[in-house]
């Protein structure tokens, strides 16, 4: 009996110190992204992209200038996760340039 109880208090100390660590991990990530913006905004560029939808293509718009894109990538919004869709109707906001590349990888693989 003494066994079962080590187990099940081990057990939970594991899952609890799991939500923790993930916790953490989100908080980690909140703050950097306002890190970034802060970045931007302080140096004073005007370097703010948006990633958004242009004519069924991922297109790079400046935060400044929402009509005509920057760029537009040869990423295909029609082959995107849904969830990728949705972000890019309302706009993914990137406050940095490294930002901008690591989005784009992860958009375009």
């Amino acid at each position: 009996m003494k066994a079962k109880l080590k187990i099940i208090i081990v057990g939970i100390l594991c899952l609890f110190t799991i939500f923790l660590a993930a916790f953490t991990f989100v908080d980690y990530g909140e703050a950097k992204s306002a890190k970034d913006a802060a970045d931007c905004m302080a140096q004073g560029e005007a370097v703010c992209y948006v990633l958004r939808e242009y004519e069924g293509q991922v297109a790079i718009f400046l935060e400044n200038e929402p009509v005509s894109p920057l760029t537009v990538t040869d990423i295909q919004v029609s082959t995107l996760r849904e969830l990728d869709r949705k972000l890019l109707e309302t706009g993914i906001k990137l406050y940095s340039k490294e930002r901008l590349m690591m989005t784009l990888e992860d958009l375009g693989s």
